[in-house]
Order: structure tokens, then sequence, then C-alpha cells
């Protein structure tokens, strides 16, 4: 991670610079003000100690010296010269506009560019004339996509797009008659001031130029890479602006003390190196307890934030299995004799650094997990505790926060949170917004001015916090959390109710679990019933797979909790992105494309009829039915339905069977599914990505893989109206399924019962119960004609 160093004659200033480009860095930048002299008397000047400390706080990686007036050169210089000969080289002087430069820095190192690319760019020189593209150059228009503009971070991914092609491209604002600017320079793009809509020229020269236009287009018409973030919220009329300002990250409004994150306690001191096998021994055992803590943590988020969100620790448990994490910390401990926590730290942020040089956004996003994740094998090793659990309501401020943090805190009394760093994609604030968690983010160095205890109020929705509130403003704020408390009561009030719509359509609502536990919360929070049992709970973090009667034993177990109510038992779903290494083929060219869900089942037949005889077994004694993930054929149900058939004691006791419909050939084939199944269990986060063939673990292409595309959606209606005229029932499950903007719109494609996560329930049954059928109906044809996701988006948010 780079660091910035803002060094400017007054204090204010600097520390103003480094807010601004705390909020478009994204937490990926290291920033320290070094403003004013230290004597209160002349308070405006520069102080190169000042500036020599500023540089060790931010040191780690490269550090770059941005400076406002001539004495800021000479102090910069000084204190550079005052740094080892060694640090001097990873240290660079960036004269001219501060301000701009130090937010193309900032926007450059969101955007994953090397420090050498950074250093390059943030120098800026003036223009000694306007850029003109040259006379041959071809042209293409394109108006602007993303709802925020070309801000900071689309702009930095404009340039490093730019720079790929042997091309001389510049962009020119039509709208505001601004430009042309060199793409290849981020500080000329940003003074295009382009907003949502503006008409752009884009001109391009050279060998690659009509790739160049054609890339760029593209990146500009389908959002600049963000084309799934929402606009920032406009502040209510009347509303103060708050004392501080940040990134909206998950909306509510949230009053209380501040408390600031308590720092890890050691239980002693770490001990030195011992015999070589006993530290081994040692490193095992506290990596093992560290992926027991990471499937706990998966089940909580499971519980607590929905299954997609839970994802975040499948990530960080795959880096705890990671064969060459543990071959090179054991190597270390081996070879260079070092204590076990030396050893694993090192193996640990070598991985992180190594993904965090990647050019894949995605990818590099994972240091992140790796070091969340490395953090408690270390726990184990050293004896250092977790973070104290908040002893009483209150709005956590900090650097930046983990998931597992969040976890450690304790949800009910954490009010709201408010962070220096971090943005609205953060791993630990997309849980906080799926708990309904109140944050705002990307603060900068002031937040760490306020003193703890001092009463603070935030507005999630639109970035806003204000330090001590006046009475005016706290009773302002407290009607808008009421409003918006009272929503969330009210539907939590009416959880155990049945959904019915307005004219009196029945729509069932049960829950996506994968856990035993999960299974006494999914009836507290309301559901009616288990729609997806995904049984890979069972299966993965082990050697072998288990047998019978774990299985049966942990089905009847999950039966029991619901009192009756139905259970739906997804058969095992593994490969792809969730292998097993005792039944993954491996070496897969495209394992999404390969041996995924019932087709490993099928070729392994050993782990088939265990599962079903267990799925049998349950069935004696509760409403048990069978789900087959991943169906593409006709033949592969009757397969599976002679098993059953096989193994059971007759047909009375055959449990249902259920298909799920997840890739196009089934939608294709779903009336001939409809004759061999019982029910449809519609996956549409698969399906999207099957139907828009866009990989949506890929972020170049996951906003195409959107199940609200007109394409996936006239998918699901065709699959509803086969199962309709067949007489069986169609779940919903899936991400869309918890959006209650989607509710009306998948009761008029023909959905009978959805199947989420337990804390959405109680939103979606109110959004139901607010909707007709009819009005359902008529919003599904109009969506069905529409010819984009952001046209069905737009047909929701008016409704």
């Amino acid at each position: 991670m780079i660091g910035l160093v803002i060094v400017s004659h007054s204090a204010r200033l600097a520390e103003g610079i480094c807010e601004l480009a705390a909020q478009v860095g994204q937490g990926r930048v290291r920033l320290a003000a070094a403003g004013g002299t230290s004597d209160p008397e002349q308070p405006f000047g520069t102080d190169a100690f000042k500036v020599l400390e500023a540089i060790e706080s931010v040191s780690g990686g490269g550090v770059l010296i941005f400076m406002d007036l001539g004495s800021a050169v000479l102090s910069a210089e000084t204190a550079l010269e005052m740094l080892p000969e060694d640090r001097r080289a990873q240290v660079r002087l960036c004269p001219g506009p501060v301000v701009e430069a130090a937010v193309a820095a900032a926007s450059l190192a969101a955007a994953g560019a090397p420090f050498e690319e950074i250093a390059a760019a943030a120098r800026l020189p003036p223009e000694t004339e306007a850029f003109r593209p040259p006379p041959e150059a071809f042209e293409r228009r394109v108006r602007v996509a993303n709802p925020l503009g070309l801000h900071a971070r689309p702009a930095a991914r404009l340039v490093r797009l730019a720079r790929r092609f042997d091309a001389r491209v510049s962009v020119e604002n039509l709208t505001r008659r601004r430009g042309p600017a060199d793409a290849s320079h981020i500080g000329g793009l940003l003074e295009l001031g382009a907003r949502a809509g503006d008409e752009l020229a884009i001109h391009a020269s050279g060998r690659e130029a009509p790739a160049a236009l054609d890339a760029l287009a593209r990146f500009l018409a389908e959002g600049g890479g963000e084309a799934g973030r929402p606009a920032v919220p406009t502040v209510p009329e009347g509303a103060h602006e708050g004392d501080l300002r940040g990134i909206p990250a998950s909306p509510g409004i949230a009053i209380g003390p501040l408390v600031r994150l308590r720092p890890a306690v050691s239980g002693g001191a770490a001990p030195s190196a011992g015999d070589p096998e006993a530290e081994r021994l040692r490193l095992e055992k506290a990596i093992e307890a560290a992926r027991q803590e990471t499937r706990a943590l998966h089940e909580w988020a499971v519980a607590h934030a929905g299954e997609d969100e839970a994802g975040i620790f499948d990530a960080q448990l795959l880096f705890l299995e990671d064969e060459r994490l543990l071959e090179e910390a054991s190597r270390l401990v081996r070879e260079a004799r070092r204590p076990a926590e030396a050893a694993f730290e090192a193996a640990a942020r070598e991985l992180a650094g190594r993904l965090a040089a990647l050019d894949d956004e995605y990818l590099r996003s994972r240091a992140a997990d790796v070091a969340d994740a490395a953090g408690r094998v270390l726990r184990g090793l050293t004896g250092v505790s977790a973070p104290e659990s908040l002893d009483r309501p209150a709005i956590l401020a900090a650097p930046d926060l983990t998931p597992s943090d969040l976890k450690e805190l304790g949800a009910r009394r954490l009010l709201g949170l408010c962070l220096e760093a971090s943005g609205p994609g953060a791993h630990s604030v997309i849980l906080a917004r799926a708990m309904g968690i109140p944050a705002v983010v990307g603060l900068g160095p002031l937040l760490a001015r306020v003193s703890e205890g001092t009463t603070v109020a935030l507005d999630g929705e639109t970035g806003a916090v204000w330090i001590a509130p006046t009475e005016n403003q706290v009773r302002k704020l407290e009607q808008r959390r009421e409003r918006w408390l009272a929503g969330r009561t009210a539907a939590e009030q009416e959880r155990l109710k049945p959904a019915v719509t307005r004219d009196g359509r029945r729509i069932r609502v049960v829950a996506n679990i994968g856990s035993v536990e999960a299974a006494a919360e999914a009836v507290a929070s309301g559901a009616e019933g288990v729609g997806v049992l995904r049984t890979e709970f069972l299966f993965l973090g082990r050697a072998e797979p288990p047998g019978e009667d774990e299985q049966a034993a942990a089905y009847r177990a999950v039966a029991d909790c619901l009192q009756g109510r139905p259970l739906v038992i997804r058969t095992l779903d593994i490969g792809g992105d969730k292998p097993a290494g005792y039944a993954s083929p491996g070496g897969e060219p495209n394992p999404f494309l390969g041996l995924r869900g019932l087709r490993l089942s099928l070729l392994r037949r050993d782990l088939l009829r265990t599962q079903l005889r267990a799925i049998l077994r349950a069935a004696e004694d509760y409403p048990v039915a069978a789900l087959l993930p991943m169906v593409s054929s006709v033949g592969e149900v009757r397969q599976v339905r002679r098993e059953l058939e096989g193994l059971c004691r007759g047909p009375a006791a055959l449990p249902k069977l259920g298909v799920m419909i997840e890739v196009p050939a089934a939608v294709a084939m779903a009336r001939e599914l409809a004759r061999e199944a019982d029910f449809f269990s519609l996956g549409t986060n698969d399906l999207a990505q099957y139907v828009m063939a866009a990989d949506r673990t890929n972020p170049h292409v996951a906003a195409l893989a959107d199940p609200l595309e007109p394409a996936v959606l006239r998918m699901v209606h065709q699959a509803a109206l086969s199962a309709r005229e067949a007489g069986i029932d169609v779940t919903f499950c899936g991400e869309l399924a918890a959006d209650p903007l989607a509710a009306a719109v998948l009761v008029g494609l023909g959905i009978d019962e959805f199947s989420v996560s337990p804390p959405a329930i109680a939103g979606l049954k109110q959004a139901i119960r607010s909707a007709s059928a009819a009005e359902g109906e008529c919003l599904a044809r109009r969506a069905l004609a529409l010819d984009s996701a952001a046209a069905v988006r737009r047909l929701l948010a008016a409704r």
C-alpha cells in the first residue's frame, strides 16, 4: 500500500486534502498531513521534522510527497536527506498542483496501479498548450452511464485501459464544452467535469486506434466499471449537511456515544523458536482451530446477513486451506528455524503482497481476506485476544474494520459505523449493510480527533456525520430515525404472519440455510419452512465425506427444529467455486462448466446413494423433499428417480423430488422436466451468469450477470409457465429473491414461493403484502418488454 504525505503551510489545508484523497483512495492508500509549524504564535509555515514524522507514519510501501509552496519543497527535501539511504529510494517528491496531484495518486492507487505509474502520473506538469487530437484521429461518441459521472475511480480505470493500446487517445466533454484531455493522464480527465448523461467524444489515432475506441466507449457506456453502484443520495431538504462528510455505505440514522475499536491485547511474550517438529505441530493445531472459527463465522454471517454475504468467509477458508501458504510457513519453521507465529505471518504477508500486486481488482481485494484469516491463526499462536464486544450501545469509530471484528463487537449494541478509510464495497461494510447497521466510510483522518464518548450522529444515506449535534439537529434526526425504525419494526412484528398480496394471493416465504443451527434462526425469523438446505456444510473442509448416519442425524435435527414445517434438502452441490479434494477431479480448464452439482453426484454414485439413503431416513418422520442442483437434461432426473426407487421400501415412502432451474438448457426443457419433477426451484444467481455468459466473480463482467436483465426474467417467466401448466409449484431463490423492490414483479411472473436468507424474511413479507398480484402481473408484462436491467430497475423504482 502506498503512502501519501501532504506538506502545506496550513495545517487545516493539509488535513482537508488528506480527507479528499481518502474518499477516492478506498482504503488503499496511507495518508499523513504535515501542515503548519509547531509554533502556536506563528502556525503558518512548514517543518522538516513534521514531514519526516509523516513519512515514517505511512511507510511500508512507496511514499509520495506533495508540496504547496516554495519552503514546503525545502522542508520535504530536508526530511528526505534525514532518511536512511535505503529508504530514500522509496520516496518521491511531487511538485505541482497539490490537490489535483494527490487526488490523482489516490485514484490510481484505488484502481490498483503500481507505485512507479502512480508517481509518474502524480507529477502533473502544467500544460504548455491544449491537448489536441491529430487530424487523422478516429472519433466515437458516448454518453456517461455512471450515475456518479466520470469521477476519480472510473477515471483512473479509464487511464489504465487507454494505456493498454498503441494509440494516442483524447476525451472531450461535448455537453460542457471542456477538453479535449489526454486519456493517459487522470488530471485532465477529472477536469472534464463529466456527469451522468454528458456526451463525450473519444478521439484516437495510431495502430490500435479502432480497438481503443471500442474498448473505451464500451467501458463508459457500461458505467465505467461501476454499473451496479448506486448514485450518492442527495441530502434531504432542510437537513444539516453534517460536520464531517464521508461516503454513504449503509442506510439508516444512528445517534449515540462514540467508542473506538480497542486494540488487540497480547496474552504474553511470543515464544522463541523451539524444536521444529513441535513448532510445526503447534502451527497445524492453530490453523485447524482457525478453520473451525472461520466455519462458525460463515454460519453466523449466513444467519445474520445472508448466503451471498457469508461467501466472504468461504473465501477466507480457502486461504487457510491453501497448500502453498502452509508449505511456505512449514519451510520457514523447518529450514529457517523460525517460531510458528513468525513463519506463518511471513508466509501470509507474502501471499497478501502477491495478491495486492495483481492487475485484477477482484483478486487484489482478496489480500484483505488473507490478512483477516491469518489474524485468527496468529491470535491462536500468540494468545492475542479478539476485539472486545461493546459494553453499551454505541457508534464505533475505527480506521478500518475486518469482517471478524464486526462479529466480535456484537451487532445488537453496534448502533452505527464511522470508518476513516474503507469503501462501500469492503467486506465488513457489506455485512453491516446486510445486518441493517448504518455506516459512513471514507471520513478521513479528522475522525481520529473526535474524543471518545462524544455524542455523534450519522446518516448512512447521505454520508453526513454530526459531532456533538445540537438539540435541534438531534430532534430532526430522531424524527427521521423513528420513521426508518418504524418500517423495520413493523416488518419484524409481522414476520410470523403469512405473506398475502392485497388482492388475496398467498405467497409462501421459506429460508435458505446451511447448518443445523440456522434452522432455529429461520423459524424465529418467520420462515414457513426451508426451501434450500445446503448440505455442503457436511462435506467441505474434511478429508473424507460424511457417512449415512452422520447425514441422517443432521437432516433429522434440522427437520426437528422446523416443528413440522417442510424441509427441502438439496443434494451435494460442489465443484466450480466449492471444491472438495476427495470428490473434485481437479485440473478442469473451466470448472464452472465442468463437474458441478448433480453431474458430480451421478459420476460418484457412492456419494449420491449414501446421501439419498440419509434423506429417505429423514423423510420417514418429517415432511422432507429432495432437490437436485445443476440439472441440464431430463435423463439426469430420471437417473436419480430410479436410484430413489431402488433404495426406497415402497412408493408411499418416496419423497418429493425437485429440480433446480439454473442453466438455460433446463429452461428450454422446462415442460419436459415439469413432467418428471414434483416442483421447480429457480436458482437465479447461476441462471443469470449462464444466460449472460458472465462469471459473477469476475469484476470485469459481473455487472452483466444481473438477474433483472430482461433475458433472465424471460427465462424465469418461461420456467414458471411450464410449472403452472404441469400443476407444480415454483420456488424462487437467489440474491434477487431477497430484494423487496423486485417482489411484486416476481409474483407477477408466477412465483409461488420465495426462499431467502432468514434476515431478509420480514422485509420480503412486508413487500409482498404491499403489492397486489394484478399489479405484479402488469409490472411483469412491462418488464419483459424492456431492453435492459437498468430500464427494469427504473420501472420498479417508479412503482
